[in-house]
């Protein structure tokens, strides 16, 4: 639009320097010959001659009553001005030779060999835009010049919107055909329109599809593994068990304990499978975190007494929180039993529970032998172990600490966990929001 305006400003100032100016005596001499020669139809034809001459003006050849000789509409001004000679008696016939060259005159007089004053006035056409516009040859450049930049202009929007539209296609599709990696690029990301922002929501949704594809093939891969472990030593077993002579009762334990750890890791991984969805729906009810922590920390201490190990709790009055209790059980439970597990014996595992603005914070220390600085953020991973091989000894799989992860997550919390300072051990924190902050 700024471009058809400035184009539509260029014509008409062009226009308007085309106009030349008009010297009305000149005329005057000019209509007082074809007058003289041709009377009144020679003078009709010379103001067309006039008028094609003299491009942007309007002559008129006024009689004594005021109107123009050929009976067209003059503006405003002229009939005031005409009306004022008139009353001035400058159009009587009369005094129309003997004032002819009064210095007063805007504009001069002619008469007729019949004694008729007339007087001659211009009017330029071109004096405001929408009269400007009534002129053919203007019209026609304006319009030309409107189509052929409106034109350009529209293509150019046109590819600019459709060229990362087209782009934006291709990708979703190809997404769609299995390839992973299809990206828009930064190229359209870099945009900062609507189509831009449109870009980085699609990179960041496939990277978000690529990740959870490859944490579910991952997730499958590891599970396939722990449901072998425990089959194939139920197979063992079985195998003892039928030997001639075997000790059927040890066998039956055994078969008895490798059922239960079974029914364990699958119910783990199906609340694993229901914490991962997208949005997962879960209850929101007002808890006593204190009570809870203190009931997990009695269940803890049976398992801690038979390994010759302790739990110390430091509570911080009533701190309350809003999830599901049971959720809430499993993840801190995970984590103090874990802790159970690899403090060494004679040690204890610290529990402590405080708030800090509005977070309640948990922190679960062990005598352990900590994790590798490179791993810490990884033990939060299913079915990841820092030794193996230990941590199948001492029942665990690697499932635990996922679960507390993604409950703290999903309702708005922080997990971490760092290695103690003089290197004896493991702290886990756990970060809730708080509902309530004893005064």
């Amino acid at each position: 639009m700024l471009l058809v305006l400035l184009a539509t400003a260029a014509v008409g100032w062009y226009r308007i320097s085309q106009v030349e100016s008009i010297d009305m005596k000149v005329l005057a001499d000019e209509a007082t010959t074809r007058l003289n020669i041709g009377s009144k139809a020679g003078l009709n034809r010379w103001i067309d001659e006039a008028e094609h001459r003299y491009r942007g003006w309007r002559i008129y050849v006024v009689d004594q009553s005021g109107e123009d000789l050929r009976g067209r509409d003059m503006p405003q001004r002229l009939i005031s001005y005409a009306k004022r000679l008139r009353d001035a008696g400058f159009l009587d016939p009369n005094a129309g030779m003997r004032r002819r060259d009064d210095p007063l005159l805007l504009t001069p007089l002619i008469v007729d060999p019949d004694g008729t004053v007339y007087t001659i006035m211009g009017d330029s056409t071109l004096r405001t835009p929408m009269l400007l516009l009534r002129e053919p040859d203007v019209r026609v450049v304006v319009l030309v010049f409107a189509l052929t930049i409106s034109g350009l202009v529209c293509w150019l929007l046109a590819r600019y919107v459709s060229t990362p539209v087209e782009h934006l296609q291709s990708s979703a599709r190809s997404l769609a055909a299995g390839n992973l990696e299809a990206r828009v690029g930064e190229n359209f990301s870099r945009r900062k329109d609507e189509l831009g922002v449109l870009a980085r929501d699609f990179d960041t949704m496939a990277h978000h599809v690529r990740s959870l594809i490859s944490s579910k093939e991952a997730l499958l891969r590891a599970m396939s593994h722990e449901l072998r472990s425990p089959l194939a030593r139920l197979r063992v077993a079985l195998g003892l068990a039928r030997r001639e002579g075997a000790d059927l009762a040890r066998q039956f334990d055994r078969i008895e304990l490798e059922a239960e750890r079974l029914d364990t890791l699958i119910g783990q991984i199906l609340q694993l499978s229901q914490l991962r969805a997208v949005e997962p729906v879960l209850p929101r009810e007002p808890l006593d975190l204190t009570s809870l922590l203190s009931e997990i920390v009695e269940d803890a201490r049976l398992e801690a007494t038979a390994a010759e190990k302790r739990i110390e709790f430091t509570p911080a009055g009533a701190v309350h929180a809003e999830g599901d209790a049971g959720l809430f059980r499993s993840a801190i439970e995970n984590v103090v039993r874990n802790a159970v597990r690899f403090t060494a014996v004679g040690t204890a595992v610290t529990v402590t529970l405080g708030v800090e603005g509005d977070r309640a914070r948990i922190v679960i220390a062990d005598r352990g032998p900590g994790v590798p600085l490179q791993e810490l953020e990884r033990i939060f991973e299913p079915f990841y172990r820092v030794a193996e091989s230990r941590d199948r000894d001492s029942g665990g799989n690697g499932i635990g600490l996922a679960i507390t992860a993604r409950v703290v997550q999903v309702y708005g919390g922080e997990v971490h966990a760092r290695n103690r300072t003089d290197g004896t051990g493991l702290n886990v924190e756990l970060q809730l929001p708080a509902t309530h902050v004893p005064v």
